[in-house]
């Protein structure tokens, strides 16, 4: 969802620039026209915002082992103990 507002962002910035009708078209041909001129650096470059994508999309969701309450352990400690003392 995030990737979503970040996209809606962009283009509130890249339709505000367009000055007519045309302007907006023209700079989506000149952004084209600079991805094909720097092709392998380009690509490179829309590679890696990609998987950086993925990845964060992938560890958002996936789900770790949750970590133990530390004070679980001094719990049990202190039940075994009083358990363990002799009665009068």
């Amino acid at each position: 969802m995030n990737f979503i507002g970040c996209g809606l962002f962009a283009l509130s910035f890249f339709v505000m620039v367009a000055q007519t009708k045309g302007g907006l078209h023209e700079r989506l041909m000149q952004s084209l026209s600079w991805l094909h001129d720097w092709a392998p650096y380009s690509y490179l470059m829309l590679l890696i915002i990609l998987v950086a994508g993925v990845v964060s999309i992938v560890t958002m969701f996936s789900r770790g082992e949750e970590p133990e309450d530390p004070t679980a352990e001094s719990r049990r400690q202190i039940v075994i103990q009083v358990a363990a003392e002799p009665e009068d």
